[in-house]
């Protein structure tokens, strides 16, 4: 059994201060206060030391790092990449595939499942993302617009029936042909339905609603903007209470006043932080291709060397929660939910993931940055990560250890 003491436990839907957590066959055993929760004899015991302990983060819009896009779908680019999120604290994916010729889509929807199990990593893959291609070409961004397809309750099928039915969420323009019948079909299959690169007018997406859409990809980018006279797609996420909202806070995509913005009118319950990890995430500064393009890199920003278009992040969640926390002014704990809970609730695995309780997967990030006092008498919190724990075991940083009690 492993015993980790004197924590600062975000769950994140309560905050226990002197807190333990005991684990044991990659699950958490036991939860709570230091004066409720005994340690075991012979159990092997880290000292938190006042640290911030939480829920791995749960990243459900990356699509690499470190030069490795998903889509190679290769054990080799997977540990690249998990790896280095996962340095960052993010413990499970839904790798994201970008708009793609029909037979790489296919080619990787076979091969992405098997290349992870290979790896040995598979308790973090929670499906696969298709970002496309039913997108709106007017919207596309980076995506290539010879990619595109009018949507297919068909071409739906087989994009399940090539992944093992591990697509979970697909990334749509409700606006064009057919949307309709493909929203439908992917409530009814239990697929993430959401809304991106769209043009769509307030009235198509709360139709959409009604037929099953219940989210939105990096809200105000590649969609259609609010106006006082057509709400477009950014009013109807704002307004219709039952969608959900992803955001990239990478201080490139969002200004922090739409950050704000969009806090608090869906609140902690509606927002999930996404980090939108291109594949050149994690590499020096410079210029790269990527997606039939070039890009240029300069820290966390990737715009295109040909029009200057934004392509995809570089930022990782452990910025994501310091950047958004620093916008919204937020509490930490609710920055925290919004990288681990808020993507479990709308993947439907909080009974496993997202949440520090009993019974859950051992996924554990330990930050420092609690109890710190700055000359101004607030607390100083860097949120900078000490360990990264995946199924009950330290993949990335360490604690203090202590001798068996």
């Amino acid at each position: 059994m492993l015993a980790i003491i004197h924590g600062k436990i975000i769950t994140p839907l309560e905050e226990i201060e002197n807190g333990v957590i005991l684990i044991e066959d990659q699950k958490i055993q036991e939860i709570g206060h230091a004066d409720l929760v005994i340690v075991p004899e012979g159990a092997e015991v880290f000292d938190a030391r006042g640290k911030i302990v939480c829920p791995g983060f749960i990243d459900i819009h990356l699509h690499g790092a470190k030069g490795h896009d998903f889509a190679e779908a290769t054990p080799e680019a997977i540990r690249e990449i998990v790896d280095f999120h996962c340095a960052h604290g993010t413990t499970s994916f839904l790798p994201t595939l970008i708009s793609l010729p029909d037979e790489k889509i296919f080619t990787a929807l076979e091969q992405l499942p098997k290349a992870w199990l290979e790896t040995g990593y598979s308790s973090s893959f929670l499906g696969i993302h298709l970002e496309g291609p039913f997108l709106n070409p007017s919207y596309r961004g980076v995506h290539n617009a010879q990619y595109l397809r009018i949507p297919s309750v068909k071409k739906v099928e087989s994009f399940l029936t090539h992944s093992a039915r591990m697509v979970r969420m697909i990334t749509l323009a409700p606006e064009l042909p057919y949307s309709l019948e493909v929203i439908q079909r992917l409530s009814q299959r239990e697929v993430i339905a959401s809304i991106g690169h769209s043009g769509a007018t307030y009235s198509q997406v709360e139709r959409a609603a009604q037929e099953g859409l219940v989210h939105v990809t990096h809200t105000f980018n590649a969609m259609a903007g609010l106006h006082h006279r057509e709400p477009g797609v950014v009013g109807a996420a704002l307004d219709i209470e039952d969608i959900s909202t992803d955001i990239i806070a990478d201080e490139r995509h969002v200004h922090p006043a739409a950050l704000r913005l969009l806090w608090r009118q869906k609140g902690e319950n509606k927002v999930i932080l996404i980090t939108d990890a291109s594949p050149v995430a994690g590499l020096p500064s410079g210029t790269y291709p990527l997606w039939d393009r070039e890009v240029r890199l300069d820290g966390n920003k990737v715009i295109t060397t040909d029009s200057g278009q934004l392509a995809g992040s570089a930022i990782t969640m452990d910025s994501a929660i310091r950047n958004f926390k620093a916008a919204t002014g937020c509490t930490l704990s609710q920055a925290i939910r919004l990288a681990t809970y808020n993507p479990a609730v709308l993947l439907g695995i909080e009974s496993r993931k997202g949440l520090l309780a009993r019974g859950n997967d051992a996924d554990l990030v330990i930050m420092s940055g609690a109890g710190t006092v700055s000359g101004a008498g607030a607390v100083d919190e860097n949120l900078q990560i000490e360990a990264v724990i995946v199924n009950g075991v330290i993949v990335s940083g360490k604690i203090l250890k202590r001798r068996q009690l």
